[in-house]
């Protein structure tokens, strides 16, 4: 092997920087919304909150539900998600609502204009987008995550859209989880590529474990460019099982309340344990870097859909109103 190989071995991906940066950002985002006044939000807080997104962006509005539900200290609001182009029929805000549109770049489509609708039926506006992205018009409020990532697929603007919201949301004691998870060490990617090997056809859980096998299956389609499928435990059982064939290799990401954990025979097992709003991170993360590991095990290069700096850089401008086709 020459030294020039060598040296594009040993380079480090941008999808690989992104990720090992990401626990910064959470200390960063999570200190900086626990400092924030609540006299810039309205008084008595929400009668319903409503999160929506496309792609990632929808499956960080989940995890937000979903963490939201796992702490059983919060004020009980009904907390509706939904895809942004479901706003309107599945979720209809109305006046005392607060409605979270999760668009990393904010750069036109549907996640705009269903903030748009929501802005006009009275709701309470929140735009959850990069750090520099400017504030849409229809936006009463800008909740800003990460430095805008340069590449697809989004690793830390997911977990730092879900590290806003949920310190927003749920204070002090969700900073300090926070807090405590940038202590987490950082995935061996040798040990990665040995467990993940050429990927899973299949990847399964249920309720986080849904939205986390969602959230990897989506990262694998990106990175590795593997038609991935991905199921709740129990829709698995109903139908899809008949597709797979022997040998096929399924991940499965395992709560303990799963009753589907001992039917359920995965090539590798990601367990989330505790009762913590957000216990599954370790989880997603390990996704993650699984995702990234199959890539290079397959001879795929992660950073196929990078944006020049210039490109990057552009995208804080203000959003093109007129354009329904631009990236959510």
């Amino acid at each position: 092997m020459t030294d020039s190989n060598q040296n594009e071995e040993a380079a480090m991906t941008v999808v690989e920087e992104t990720m090992r940066t990401q626990k910064d950002y959470w200390r960063e985002i999570s200190q900086r919304v626990a400092s924030l006044e609540s006299r810039e939000f309205p008084h008595g807080g929400p009668k319903r909150i409503i999160f929506f997104g496309l792609g990632s962006s929808y499956i960080a509005a989940k995890l937000c539900q979903l963490t939201l539900k796992r702490d059983r200290t919060r004020k009980r609001v009904p907390v509706i998600v939904c895809p942004s182009t479901h706003v309107g029929i599945d979720a209809q805000p109305t006046k005392g609502d607060w409605v979270f549109a999760f668009t990393h770049r904010a750069s036109g489509g549907p996640t705009i204009q269903a903030l748009e609708l929501a802005d006009r039926l009275g709701a309470f506006t929140v735009q959850v987008s990069a750090q520099g992205v400017a504030q849409h018009p229809a936006a009463h409020y800008l909740l800003p995550t990460t430095p805008l990532e340069r590449v697809e697929p989004h690793t830390a603007a997911v977990t730092g859209a879900i590290c806003a919201v949920t310190s927003l949301l749920l204070g002090d004691k969700c900073v300090e989880e926070w807090e405590a998870l940038t202590s987490l060490p950082t995935p061996s990617l040798d040990l990665c590529r040995r467990r993940a090997g050429s990927g899973p056809v299949v990847l399964i859980g249920e309720w986080e474990g849904e939205w986390l096998a969602r959230e990897g299956a989506l990262k694998l389609m990106e990175m590795a460019r593997l038609p991935v499928r991905a199921f709740g435990s129990e829709e698995y059982f109903h139908g899809p099982m008949f597709s797979n064939k022997e040998g096929d290799s399924i991940w499965h990401i395992s709560l303990p309340k799963d009753p589907r954990n001992e039917d359920i025979r995965p090539t590798h097992q990601i367990g989330v344990f505790g009762s913590s709003p957000l216990a599954w991170m370790p989880a997603l993360l390990e996704l993650q870097w699984m995702a990234l590991a199959t890539a290079l095990n397959l001879g795929v290069n992660p950073d196929l859909n990078l944006r020049p700096m210039s490109e990057s850089a552009s995208d804080a401008s203000p959003p093109d109103l007129g354009s329904a086709t631009a990236a959510v």
